[in-house]
């Protein structure tokens, strides 16, 4: 079979179509923030994404549910899971009570950075100077926002801690892909990866909630508002299964991991402007500096190791 064609125009619009999904995630789970218990909303939305995989199995000829071939591989797509979807949602969900969305956006959206740490600290990968120089700067741009008098509350907060910690859940996910994603694409297609890490996150926030108590009454607003029901579904299945059908696809066109990269890189943008629209959060000419100053620093980052004349080691996490 030929190799397709690269058409980085689509491929880069598909990716653009993805940045704004997972964005506007963080607007959404704003709009139910506080309306129901955080562990029964990061089921409710994940659970969503299950069933629309199975409904996809079920119905689709040409995707078809891979089976797990050994332990090792169940271990790391649950890890990946819980990790980047359970960890990620509830910490992300926490952190509403204390700052604004489109903060919790630009502090995800800086997932890259954390990753680079972990990589330098995990396995000694020294980072090119001007990946250094993207860190410190997307930090000012960070401060700037945190700062903005617009905010409920001024400064570093509980919110922005709360998003790291949702942050690392994320970097987690992306160091075991870094380290055996090439591995376990060569056997699980994206669509059955998905499954297995969405199904693995339901499983654990379920546990989590029936452990700690959690008010799974409190789902009933789900029902009881077609705002709310447009929601959880545009998270579950907009946000966590479609966004990645499309990645899938931009990714198979562009066939350069930089240009898919470069468009994800304003996804602290869209998240804002999206926060703007749908909660009606206020955006000034300094959280829109900040913003700007973050994205400037992602595409630094994401082209950095081209300004070094030598080669350099390929990270492990990119």
């Amino acid at each position: 079979m030929s190799k397709p064609i690269p058409n980085k125009s689509l491929g880069l619009s598909l990716a653009l179509v993805c940045a704004a999904l997972w964005g506007a995630s963080f607007p959404l789970g704003g709009v139910l923030a506080g309306k129901l218990d955080p562990v029964v909303l990061a089921i409710a939305r994940y659970a969503i994404a299950t069933l629309g995989f199975v409904v996809l199995f079920a119905f689709s000829k040409k995707h078809t549910l891979k089976k797990i071939q050994n332990k090792k591989d169940a271990i790391l797509l649950m890890s990946a899971g819980i990790s980047a979807q359970a960890i990620f949602f509830y910490f992300t969900i926490l952190a509403y009570e204390f700052t604004s969305s489109g903060e919790i956006g630009v502090i995800n959206g800086m997932a890259p950075f954390l990753t680079m740490l972990a990589v330098f600290v995990i396995d000694k990968i020294k980072p090119s100077a001007p990946k250094v120089f993207a860190v410190v700067l997307s930090l000012v741009g960070a401060a700037v926002i945190a700062y903005d008098p617009s905010n409920k509350i001024q400064g570093i907060n509980l919110g922005h801690l709360f998003a790291l910690c949702g942050v690392l859940g994320f970097v987690t996910y992306n160091y075991i892909l870094g380290k055996f994603g090439s591995d376990l694409n060569s056997r699980y297609d994206t669509f059955s990866s998905c499954f297995y890490q969405f199904a693995a996150a339901t499983g654990a926030l379920l546990i989590v909630g029936l452990v700690t108590g959690a008010d799974f009454s409190s789902a009933v607003v789900l029902v009881e508002n077609g705002k709310y029901i447009a929601t959880i579904l545009s998270l579950g299945l907009l946000c966590s299964g479609i966004a990645y059908a499309v990645w899938e696809v931009a990714t198979l066109k562009t066939q350069d991991a930089v240009i898919t990269t470069m468009a994800l890189n304003v996804l602290p943008l869209f998240a804002m402007i999206v926060a703007y629209f749908l909660l009606g959060e206020v955006m000034t000419m300094q959280k829109l500096a900040g913003v700007v100053t973050v994205v400037v620093a992602l595409c630094i980052y994401t082209v950095g190791d081209k300004f070094k004349k030598t080669p350099v080691v390929q990270e492990a996490a990119a």
